[in-house]
């Protein structure tokens, strides 16, 4: 995941180092320019989510709890892992690479990796059944074997919890209209407005624990979303810019990985994250190519 990273940075940071050669005029970077442009930003964000249902399935159970509580996983305070390069990629973090069609269409192609985990000691609704052979354990006082329809199940996250911890990861595609709200010293510092859709594809490195059993870490792709934001962004010196957004969303996944990779049985989970994610990014706008005049 970092050398991923770390390789794209540096990409970028080449193609900028050639795009400051190519494009030194002051008018072709102004707020309103950016036809075949390029941008990239990073940056953090934190995430809130509806009450969803989460359905498991293996061999012995075919059961639902309905409305789950979840929570994100923020870091502790602005540590090393915010400014460590070796160490970025832990806390939750927004990338993202665009393209403008013209002045104020842009595609974009980037990762949300957000986190998720169901929320210890809350409450959700049973439905379906399990073997109690299967979910036996000596040390939780639940016995979710006991349970029948309509029961509620108190969430133990040491023995049955859904957390995509890795990464709540969505791979994002959006199509992006960038307004100019305000602009002083011959556009070279203002605020826009920057609106959008896009698609999702849900990429979670699930967590997971099922009857106290673990899965292995991995990423796995589960299934597909799409997303809405809104975007205040200023602009400084025609080519930076510091955006804040406010996006709403969903993926709804039909294959989550809750067993260790030698599980070869049909097992897995389902859920639909519906979630309210806000970011703060820093970004830059740049030459590929040289424009034609």
């Amino acid at each position: 995941m970092r050398v991923f990273i770390l390789t794209l940075l540096s990409i970028l940071l080449g193609s900028v180092g050639v795009a400051q050669e190519e494009s030194t005029s002051t008018k072709d970077f102004s707020l309103s320019s950016n036809k075949h442009k390029f941008f990239f930003f990073w940056g953090y964000n934190r995430s809130v989510y509806a009450k969803n249902d989460i359905t498991w399935k293996g061999p012995g159970y075919n059961f639902t709890l309905s409305n789950v509580e979840g929570t994100d996983l923020p870091q502790n305070g602005f540590g090393e892992n915010y400014y460590n390069p070796t160490l970025f990629t832990i806390p939750q973090f927004n990338i993202r690479v665009g393209f403008f069609l013209n002045d104020k269409y842009a595609i974009a192609a980037g990762w949300d990796h957000m986190k998720y985990r169901t929320k210890n000691g809350s409450t959700a609704r049973f439905s379906g059944n399990i073997d109690p052979s299967v979910s036996s354990h000596p040390d939780i006082s639940t016995d979710y074997g006991s349970l029948v329809n309509g029961d509620f199940a108190t969430i133990d996250n040491f023995y049955l919890k859904m957390e995509h911890s890795d990464g709540f990861n969505v791979l994002n595609f959006n199509l992006e209209r960038h307004d100019v709200l305000y602009s002083i010293f011959e556009e070279k510092l203002g605020l826009k407005l920057v609106s959008g859709i896009g698609l999702g594809v849900a990429m979670p490195w699930t967590n997971s624990k099922t009857f106290g059993i673990r899965n292995d870490d991995r990423p796995h792709f589960s299934g597909m979303g799409a997303q809405v934001f809104l975007a205040p962004e200023l602009m400084l010196c025609n080519r930076f810019f510091v955006r804040t957004t406010l996006q709403g969303g969903f993926a709804s996944m039909w294959d989550i990985a809750i067993t260790p990779k030698s599980d070869k049985s049909d097992t897995h989970a389902e859920q639909t994250i519906w979630y309210l994610e806000r970011s703060l990014v820093l970004g830059y706008r740049f030459h590929i190519f040289k424009p034609k005049s």
